[in-house]
């Protein structure tokens, strides 16, 4: 098998790997813009807000149009009624 062959199925195969995540997880960019905040200051309120266990972060391998499916980081608010996530409270 030719390399360029190759690569183009390890490629075809990532692409059959794509997850979705449900709608309470956002990439940086969607909450930079609920937020109104720019990409940087959005970034350093995510890394407090997982320091603080008021945020959880996941991958999620997502197609884009010029990386196939990468995986990309999502983030989404941790409440009490998720019950994988119980509170920090004692």
């Amino acid at each position: 098998m030719e390399s360029a062959e190759l690569l183009k199925r390890i490629r075809d195969e990532l692409v059959k790997k794509v997850q979705v995540p449900d709608s309470e997880w956002k990439t940086a960019r969607q909450w930079g813009i609920v937020w109104g905040l720019g990409l940087a200051q959005t970034n350093k309120m995510l890394m407090q807000g997982m320091e603080s266990g008021l945020m959880e972060m996941q991958r999620f391998r997502v197609s884009t149009p010029t990386r196939g499916a990468y995986p990309i980081p999502h983030y989404r608010c941790v409440s009490s009624t998720n019950p994988s996530h119980p509170s920090k409270s004692k």
